[in-house]
Parts: C-alpha cells; structure tokens; sequence
C-alpha cells in the first residue's frame, strides 16, 4: 500500500504534472501579490509612525510644562506627581534619541531635538528644586527658561513635522503610482494564470478521456451484440493502454466463448434427442414389466382359497360362502388393475381389508387384524398396490411360522405433510442384515415368495421414488425390526400427490 501510495506513473503522474503547474502558477501569483501588499503597508507604516512619534513627544513636552506650571503656583502633590511621571519618560526618550540615530537631515534635526528636551528637564528640575527650597527668584528664572527652551522645541518639531510631511506627500504619491501599477501587474497575472490553467485543464483532459471515449464507443458497440471488431488502438503508456488490451483479449475470449455454447448447444441437442429415445425405450420396458406383475398370480393361494370356499359352502350356510368368495373376487379384482394408475388411498385400504378378511376366514383365530385410520387422509393419491405386499410379507415372513396368535396392525395417520401408513406385526422380526438389503437402491433382494400379487418390498420401493421422484430410500420408507419382537414398516406418502412420471 505505501509503495503504491508514492509511485506516480501513468494517468496519476499526467494528473500530478497538470496540479503542480497550476499549484506554482497561483503560488506564484500570490506571492508576488503578497509581497507587493507587505512593501506598501510597510512603507506606509514607515511615515505614520514618525507622524505619532513626533506628536506624542510634542504632546509629552507640553503636558509637563503644564503640570509644572500647576506645581510652581499651587505646590499641588498631584500634580508633582504627574510632572515626575513625564520627567522620566522624557528623560528616556532623549537618551534613545541620542543613542539610535544616524548622521541625516531628519536624524541630526531630532538630535537637536533630544538635546533640548534634556535641557529643558534640567531647567524645568531646578525649577521644581528651587520651589520646593522655597527660593522664589531661582525658580522663576529656571521657569522662564524652561519655557523658552519648550518654545524652541516646539519650533523645531513644528519644522520636523512640516518637513517630514513633505517626504510624506513625495513617498504616498509614489506609493499610489507602484499600486497602480502593482494591481494592473496583479490583474494580468491573475489573468494569465487562468487562461492557461483553462487551456492546460482542456489539453490534459482530452488527452485522458479520447483514450476512454474509444473505449466506451467500442464497448457499447460489443453490448449491442457485435463481437467482431477491430481491437482498439490505445498508445497512451498508462492504465488506459492496459484496460484497453484487457477489453481487446475480452472479445476474443467472448468470441470463443460464444462459438464453444454454440457447439456444446449442438451437442446437448443430439444428447436429448438420444435421452429421448432412451426414455421412450424405458417406457415401453416398464409397461411390459408392470403387465408381467400383474400377471404374476400364485395359483398356491389361489387353489388354497377355492379349497377354502368349498369347505365353507358345504359346512355353513350360503351367506358366509358367499361375502367369502365376494372378498376373493373383489381382491382379484383389484389386482388385476393397471399398476401404472394412481388411486385413492380409501381404495388401498380396502383392499388390504380384503385381503385380511379372506387370510382371517382361513385361518381363523390364530391371525388377529386391526386398524387405525385417520378418514381426512382416505383421499390422498397414491401407487397402485403399495400396501398389501408389506402387509404380505408381514403375514408370510413375520407371523406365519409363529405357534402363538399372529397379530398385524395398520395405523394410517398424518404428520408434517405427510399420510403414514404403519404395518406392524408381531412376528420373528429381522436382523439388521436384512433390513439393510431391503433398503439397498441397487440389489435386487425381494420377499415376494407366496405373494398374490408377486409384487415384493423392493418393487413397491421403488415405485414409490419414481411415483414421488425422490433419491433417498429413507425418504419413502421406514424399516424398525428386532428379532422375535416384531417388525415396523412405515410408508411415508406426500400428502400433495405424486410428482413423477406417474403424477
């Protein structure tokens, strides 16, 4: 920063030149203005300084005759005091007149002066001595001259004035002329100094801002969208010359920039054509897989409940049989509906009920059912067939192989914007192992294994991160399991519906 601060080059040192012409040009006019102004007033002062002198010692010299003669016809203690008090002032300025004078017209003439003035304090003294002895003849002689030696200095003053007053005159009539020519010398000065501090201002501004005006012009003409400009040529040796090379290598840097968009635009458009077709070719794969699954019947399950229904047509009465196969038939039926179709989670719940009712009827008291279910949710948009293979697998994986009563849980409840939907049994439970495999994006580990619908944890998984377009398994599911302590699956449904291709 302070090596900075003292390094004049380029625009700064051109910016500097131009302040310190102008600087010394007003200085020097100002000096000479000053120094003009000083010699007058000191030439002046000169001359009303003798005028004051010459009177305040002519004032000096006739208070003390006054106050003499006061002392002399009244012998008043005042006024002996006030003529002491002009005594010695007197007395020092006739010593000073004596010792600082030179040896010319006016300094010889004030000597005399001096000399008189002492006479006259020695005479007005033996006055004063004489008065106070009481001897009336000596000091009226030394009054009498007392008062002609005033009269002589008075004499001699009056001249020195009137003589000084004509130096006076010759000295002001000359001053007035060196003012008059003074203040015409100060008025071309002034003059001059600002015609060329105008003439040097427009000199050093056109050449800094030419240099930025080609700049500027060349600039508005690259934000109109021309790139293909000849580089501006700046000569000027300071910062101007390197912001204009820095503009230069900008266009050609824009040029390239926009001619490598342009390729990359060509290429992004073949690559989305390519993502278009690949899409497509998903489509179609996912279609054909979502029919396979639907056609993915266990015909164990099904063999085991006609059995079932048989058994019961002959043991009861035709009512049970018939709301028995009513179930059957309403759960194929909901099966067999396209996977790929949204429906309300009112329709998936019923279908779980279903599918319990028919597993209840078969197995009687050893399975136990029951549900909670926050009815403002039943309208929520979800995945076709979503709940029942967890339900499945909690039936088949969890509880099937248990010797005690199996119990299976549904609890739908809504929280921070989203519908739950919980399973929960009571069964064996998993390690963690296992439950980390069902989770994993990219293995294929199922439970599907004497599903109806042959749809197992992994398939409705991953339809829920494609219905809701979501990375994060964790962010559709919840898994907590403790072996032999039961196992808690939780769907985490957004309340506004789907948001991928299936929304």
């Amino acid at each position: 920063m302070r090596k900075e601060l003292w390094r004049f080059t380029g625009i700064r040192r051109k910016l500097l030149i131009y302040y310190l012409i102008i600087t010394v040009l007003m200085g020097v006019t100002s000096l000479f203005s000053y120094y003009n102004a000083r010699s007058i007033i000191t030439r002046l002062n000169s001359v009303f300084a003798d005028y004051i002198y010459l009177n305040e010692l002519y004032s000096d010299v006739n208070s003390l005759e006054i106050e003499l003669e006061k002392y002399l016809s009244s012998r008043s203690s005042e006024a002996l005091l006030n003529y002491y008090t002009l005594y010695n002032k007197l007395q020092e300025q006739a010593a000073k007149i004596s010792s600082d004078l030179s040896d010319d017209q006016d300094d010889l003439m004030l000597k005399d002066i001096g000399n008189m003035i002492g006479s006259f304090l020695s005479e007005a003294d033996a006055a004063v001595n004489a008065k106070r002895g009481r001897i009336s003849s000596q000091y009226i002689r030394h009054f009498t001259r007392s008062n002609e030696i005033s009269e002589y200095i008075k004499f001699y003053m009056n001249n020195l004035l009137y003589y000084k007053l004509q130096q006076g005159s010759a000295r002001y009539q000359d001053i007035s002329r060196n003012m008059t020519f003074i203040s015409y010398l100060n008025l071309f000065l002034i003059a001059g100094s600002v015609i060329v501090s105008i003439f040097l201002a427009l000199v050093f501004t056109y050449r800094i801002t030419r240099p930025l005006i080609e700049l500027y012009r060349a600039a508005e003409r690259v934000s109109g969208g021309e790139f293909d400009i000849e580089p501006v040529e700046i000569k000027t040796g300071d910062e101007v010359k390197i912001l204009a090379g820095a503009f230069n290598q900008m266009t050609v840097s824009i040029r390239e920039y926009i001619e490598q968009i342009k390729r990359q635009a060509e290429m992004e458009k073949k690559l989305k054509e390519q993502e278009m077709q690949n899409l497509r070719m998903k489509s179609v794969l996912k279609d054909a897989e979502l029919k396979a699954l639907q056609s993915q019947i266990n015909p164990h399950f099904l063999f085991n409940t006609l059995n079932a229904a048989a058994q019961l047509a002959m043991m009861e009465g035709a009512d049970r049989s018939s709301q028995f196969i009513e179930k059957v038939a309403e759960l194929f039926r909901y099966n067999l509906r396209r996977l790929a179709e949204p429906v309300k989670l009112e329709d998936e719940i019923k279908s779980v009920q279903a599918y319990m009712f028919i597993l209840q009827t078969r197995f009687g008291d050893k399975l136990k059912f029951s549900s909670d279910i926050d009815e403002e949710l039943l309208d929520t948009v979800v995945p076709c067939t979503i709940i029942q293979p967890v339900v499945e697998n909690a039936f088949i994986h969890g509880i099937g192989d248990l010797e005690r009563e199996g119990e299976i849980r549904l609890t739908v409840k809504g929280s921070d914007g989203l519908a739950l939907i919980e399973v929960a049994d009571n069964g064996g439970g998993m390690d963690a192992g296992k439950i980390k495999a069902i989770q994993a994006v990219d293995n294929r580990y199922d439970l599907s294994e004497g599903h109806v619908t042959g749809i197992g944890m992994h398939n409705v998984i991953d339809r829920l991160r494609l219905f809701y377009n979501v990375d994060d398994v964790h962010d559709v599911i919840e898994l907590r399991s403790e072996v032999d302590k039961g196992t808690r699956v939780t769907l985490k449904i957004p309340r506004k519906g789907g948001k991928g291709r299936d929304g």
